[in-house]
């Protein structure tokens, strides 16, 4: 922060602060800065070009531009590309695609690189002056510096130097032999005596007022600036101001706004002071809170939001000037190397300053905070003082009681001043109440009364008798601060914060740290807001005290509060309440419950150091605000910097970043969205508001919409990652909230992320349909296996019945046949033949049985059911058993395969034989019936039954069991002698 405002001397002048921007700068060497008309801002390094969005710089290494020093930027009128001036080599620079061309030179090709050059752009040209030799033109169209006549011209002998517009369209040429002008309607070349007068010219610089800055110089030496009209009539020399360590300084160029003209160059930044009519330097070069240190300035510029950037060879600097609602008064030459202590308003246009050594002073200011030092007040308080007491010096507090006039001001070891201002008169008083102990803080209630804190925790009043001891706090008195109802409200360095009443003066609360109470029972400061709530300020955070309820909420730098060390608070008359931090000035809102930083860009300083940390705090009768530090008082207009209810800027995407690569966000911009691959699912994406003003101040959020419902915080610097984005259609959101609470309008790029050809619906359809030709070629060659099958069953079926049958058919015929033929040795031929035919016979039924079990035919339920019942029959009939066979309809469509259907009969089969061998029923009952997934076969008989636990072997019992478990089904048989037998078959399907 450079101060201005410092004595009378310049009371006119308006404060400017420097901001310096070096992190990301690939060089502190600093030549040039230009902004494209995108917004961004181009900085020119001695390590190659850069690109600034406002939060971090981008190198741009792949633009097709040579290893050099980049020395100017200038934006080509036409094409608004940007033209770039590496040493002796120039190039056009599309920003948009990155595509760069280089301007060829006519006529000096050959010994250009011998020549001292400079680029020069007036109205709707772009100038290439070849020192003292020539000057040309650049033609967009052919891509290269030549001569043009018909827009400037000038004698053969002239060796031109420089060239500017004036207001009237009049193109002034400098030259070794003077100065002159060229009529671009006229198309002549005009000079005379007076303008001829000055030789030498370097340079020359025409300001609003149509003055003349011309730098003269000869080889070797650091030349003159002259201060001349339009006719050159009135000529001087105006001073300037160099650094005062510096033994050579060089005049680059000069700088014009708001009516401000500056100088610079090596060792060389100056502000032309109107009044004196020469340069001074307007900056403290060696301290780095308040000025700017550097050597050289290369270029001054204005942005489209009319910041001043500073290019140096210490980095690139924004120069805000502040307006006329914040002051910064520096106190080193009034108190010397004495520390500011108090601050108290006095009248309607003063401030009373005091200090710790150096007695105290004032200073007037008004509506427009021209300040001015006021030092006979302090001269008349001190009048009359005791001059072996030094302790009247040394000054803790002071108040101002308007009712009567009276300044009253605390020193060191219990020393005590009453002036009145109507009598101009002082009491250099020494009270033994005070105990010899330093007040620390002194006011004065709705009463009059005037309260006193000591630095050892003693409260005292002012009474009829004097002064009176009204309690004991046992800790030192940061402030006191008189409440509604005669309270008194004190804070203490240790004890936390006392509620007193103000007539008794006894204690009626004691708020400290602890569960439920303040943050810190050392108090820094305290201030009401309103007649609702307490702001306590210590250490460790920022406390509010709801005075109804005695709830206290705790702020710190988890909530919103910038730094948690807080040392003063002032409440403005629109209740907001300010506050100095360890992070400069900062205010809050109790009703949005919001926070604001303020910085040197609001002309209110950071703080870097103990030195300018501010520690007291006061508002003014015009409702201004004074904030001290060691050195310098603050001052400044609140409802200045509350006025501000524009919502943010909307955000522009700057790049995209895909892996290591960025791609052209104008063409993605101007593609309606980005298209990536499925494997391009890594990428960052930067924002800024290519506005930098104030830019810290915003809250950034972004959502992706399609992936993510809510908004997240983000940091602008670091970007948006995004990795491992599934297939789909996504809309990437961008959004600002200043401290206000005012959200910008919402950015959005879409973004669609192509599925991989596995991931296509395409894809997917053919899976489903190669899935389901393969289940169709599966079932084709089912159909065709079990076709086969039924065909060979049916072969050998057939085959069966046709060959094997038929033998057996005349085996039995001649067995017969035999029987009747034969006579001698009958009885044994027969016995033979009976076996013949009883065995063919047997093997006929036996073959009829596998014939028909393999028949595919006989596959559903039914059949084996109807083959079941022509068995009984064909088995009971003839032994006169009767037969109750009954089945279910349900197993009409039930169907069995070969092996169990043969299975399932045989089992029947061995039973029915079983009954008709041994059981000697009358009686048999034969069940069949179908549930869910079972069938069940139940046989039962009332014959002579067995006991089971005694027939253990047998091959039929045996093959019953066997046959079951191949079926998978559950045999039980059930009997005991005299009551009959029951067989029962569950068999799955």
């Amino acid at each position: 922060m450079a101060v201005l405002t410092l004595f009378p001397l310049l009371l006119t002048a308006k404060e400017i602060s420097f901001n310096r921007i070096t992190e990301g700068l690939a060089s502190n060497f600093v030549s040039c800065v230009t902004q494209t008309e995108d917004g961004f801002i181009w900085v020119g390094t001695k390590n190659g070009l850069q690109r600034y969005d406002g939060m971090r710089f981008r190198r741009l290494l792949s633009l097709g531009l040579p290893g050099l020093p980049v020395d100017q930027l200038l934006i080509a009128p036409k094409s608004k590309s940007l033209l770039v001036r590496m040493e002796h080599k120039f190039f056009l620079l599309n920003s948009h695609t990155n595509k760069t061309q280089e301007i060829a030179v006519e006529k000096y090709s050959k010994d250009f690189q011998n020549y001292q050059i400079r680029l020069v752009q007036q109205g709707q040209h772009i100038f290439l002056i070849l020192h003292g030799v020539d000057i040309l033109t650049l033609n967009e169209s052919k891509n290269k510096f030549e001569s043009n006549k018909s827009i400037v011209d000038f004698p053969a002998d002239w060796e031109p130097t420089w060239l500017q517009y004036d207001q009237n369209g009049i193109f002034w040429i400098s030259g070794k032999q003077g100065m002159g002008h060229f009529d671009t309607k006229k198309r002549s070349f005009f000079t005379n005596s007076n303008l001829s007068s000055l030789k030498n010219i370097n340079r020359f610089f025409i300001d609003s007022k149509s003055r003349f800055f011309i730098h003269t110089k000869i080889r070797h030496s650091n030349g003159h600036i002259y201060l001349t009209d339009a006719n050159f009539q009135h000529k001087k020399i105006i001073q300037s101001a160099p650094n005062s360590d510096s033994n050579y300084h060089d005049f680059y160029d000069c700088f014009e706004y708001d009516h401000i003209v500056w100088t610079y160059g090596v060792d060389l930044f100056n502000l032309f002071d109107e009044e004196k009519e020469e340069f001074t330097q307007f900056y403290d070069r060696k301290n780095i809170d308040y000025g700017i240190q550097i050597t050289t300035v290369s270029q001054v510029f204005r942005d489209r939001d009319n910041n001043l950037w500073v290019a140096t060879d210490n980095g690139l600097y924004i120069m805000s000037i502040i307006g006329d609602h914040v002051r910064n008064i520096v106190t080193s030459t009034i108190f010397h190397k004495a520390a500011i202590t108090d601050l108290t308003s006095f009248g309607s246009n003063r401030i009373l300053v005091s200090s710790w050594g150096e007695k105290l002073t004032a200073f007037k200011y008004d509506s427009a905070l021209h300040i001015s030092h006021d030092p006979e007040l302090s001269i008349l308080l001190f009048k009359g003082v005791p001059q072996q007491d030094v302790n009247f010096r040394h000054i803790w507090a002071m108040t101002y009681d308007p009712k009567r006039g009276n300044i009253w001001i605390g020193c060191k070891d219990g020393r005590l001043i009453l002036f009145n201002t109507k009598t101009k008169k002082s009491q250099f008083l020494v009270p033994k109440v005070f105990e010899g102990q330093s007040i620390r803080h002194i006011t004065f209630d709705s009463c009059g009364q005037i309260w006193f804190g000591t630095d050892n925790g003693k409260i005292i009043r002012t009474s009829s008798s004097g002064f009176a001891l009204l309690t004991d706090l046992k800790s030192a008195i940061s402030c006191i601060r008189p409440g509604e109802g005669n309270k008194i409200w004190i804070g203490t360095r240790g004890s936390g914060v006392f509620e007193l009443d103000g007539g008794s003066g006894k204690i009626l609360k004691n708020y400290k740290a602890g569960n439920h109470g303040l943050s810190t029972s050392k108090i820094q400061d305290i201030e009401f807001i309103g007649n609702r709530f307490l702001a306590i300020a210590g250490y460790s955070g920022l406390d509010i005290l709801n005075l109804s309820n005695g709830h206290i909420m705790q702020y710190n730098i988890n909530n919103g509060l910038p730094q948690n060390m807080i040392t003063a608070l002032v409440t403005d008359n629109e209740g907001l309440l300010w506050m100095s931090t360890t992070a400069g000035i900062c205010r809050f809102d109790p009703n949005k419950k919001e926070f604001h930083s303020f910085n040197k860009q609001h002309g209110l300083i950071n703080t870097s150091n103990i030195v300018n940390l501010p520690m007291r705090g006061i508002k003014l009768e015009s409702g201004k605000i004074a904030f001290s530090s060691d050195k310098v008082i603050l001052i400044f207009d609140p409802s200045k910097l509350n006025n501000n209810n524009a919502a943010p800027k909307k955000l522009h995407i700057t790049d995209f970043k895909l892996f290591d690569n960025y791609l052209s966000v104008d063409s993605l911009i101007k593609a309606g969205g980005v298209t990536l691959e499925n494997w391009q699912n890594y990428f960052s994406i930067f924002y800024s508001t290519l506005s930098y003003n104030d830019r810290d101040n915003f809250k950034y959020y972004y959502r992706l919409e399609g992936s993510e419902d809510s908004w997240i915080l983000s940091d602008p610097r670091l970007g948006v990652r995004v990795a491992a984005l599934s297939p789909g259609e996504y809309v990437f959101m961008i959004r600002s909230e200043n401290q206000e609470g005012k959200f910008s309008a919402i950015t959005r790029l879409p973004i669609t992320i192509r599925p991989a050809f596995y991931q296509t619906w395409w894809f997917f359809v053919l899976i489903i349909l190669f899935i389901l030709l393969g289940i169709f070629i599966l079932h084709r060659y089912r159909l065709k296996r079990l076709l086969e099958v039924h065909r060979l069953r049916e072969k050998v079926a057939r085959d069966l019945h046709d060959d094997v049958g038929s033998t057996l058919t005349s085996i039995h015929i001649l067995s017969e046949v035999a029987k009747k033929d034969l006579s001698d040795q009958q009885h044994i031929v027969q016995s033979y033949l009976d076996r013949i035919g009883t065995n063919s016979s047997q093997m006929m039924q036996a073959m009829d049985d596998i014939v028909w079990s393999i028949k595919p035919d006989n596959d559903l339920l039914q059949k084996i059911v109807a083959r079941m019942r022509e068995h009984a029959a064909l088995i009971l009939d003839p032994l006169k058993i009767q037969c109750i066979f009954s089945a279910d309809d349900s197993i009409r469509n039930i169907k069995l395969d070969m092996e169990q259907r043969r299975n399932l009969f045989l089992i029947y089969k061995e039973a029915l034989n079983n009954i008709s061998k041994y059981a000697e029923a009358t009686l048999v009952d034969i069940r069949i019936r179908a549930g869910v997934s079972h069938i069940e076969l139940v046989i039962k008989d009332n014959g002579k039954g067995f006991d089971c636990s005694q027939q253990q072997s047998g091959n039929g019992l045996f093959n019953m069991n066997q046959r079951s478990k191949a079926l998978g089904a559950e045999l039980k048989i059930s009997s005991s002698i005299g009551a009959g037998t029951s067989i029962s078959i569950i068999m799955k399907i």
